[in-house]
């Protein structure tokens, strides 16, 4: 089941969670992941930004200002977003493919003759529409990788019924 707004489930991760970041962007979740941000820093932007805190850090979870958060056990990217799919519920909240997997900036769609000079002339002869981010300017497109992160979208709501 896909939501059909932008989720209301939004998180800041330990720099530990990079590659759970970019899955939880992948399947719609507003996510900030900072390398250069310390446990006082993911505090006060989770308190400010009203964000939960997902993290592998007990102690980080201790501290008396949080208002959400959920440690993460596994070490692997993929069983780490099981484990938050199955901790939240998250499976009626997906909207896949709306934001940058790298920035975490909703994507827009863009004219196939705005980004021609930016994919290659085999991209463009075969694939007709394209998302872009305003944020960090990547370019998105329904090729082959498309249909993979389909299936594993897919597959990780099925291991999560």
């Amino acid at each position: 089941m896909i939501k059909s707004q932008i989720s209301d489930f939004r998180f800041i991760l330990d720099v530990h969670l990079g590659k759970l970041a970019k899955l939880l962007r992948l399947f719609g979740f507003d996510t900030i992941c900072n390398p250069d941000f310390d446990d006082m820093d993911i505090i006060r932007f989770s308190v400010s930004d009203s964000r939960m805190i997902l993290t592998r850090d007990k102690e980080l979870l201790m501290n008396s200002r949080i208002a959400e958060g959920l440690r993460i056990l596994s070490q692997d990217p993929d069983e780490q977003l099981r484990e938050v799919f199955r901790g939240l519920a998250l499976k009626g909240h997906i909207n896949p493919f709306i934001r940058c997997m790298e920035c975490n900036t909703l994507v827009e769609k863009v004219m196939k003759e705005d980004i021609a000079d930016k994919v290659l002339p085999a991209t463009l002869k075969f694939y007709f529409e394209f998302k872009k981010c305003p944020g960090c300017g990547k370019i998105y497109w329904e090729g082959s990788h498309y249909e993979r992160m389909k299936k594993y979208i897919d597959s990780v709501i099925k291991d999560v019924n």
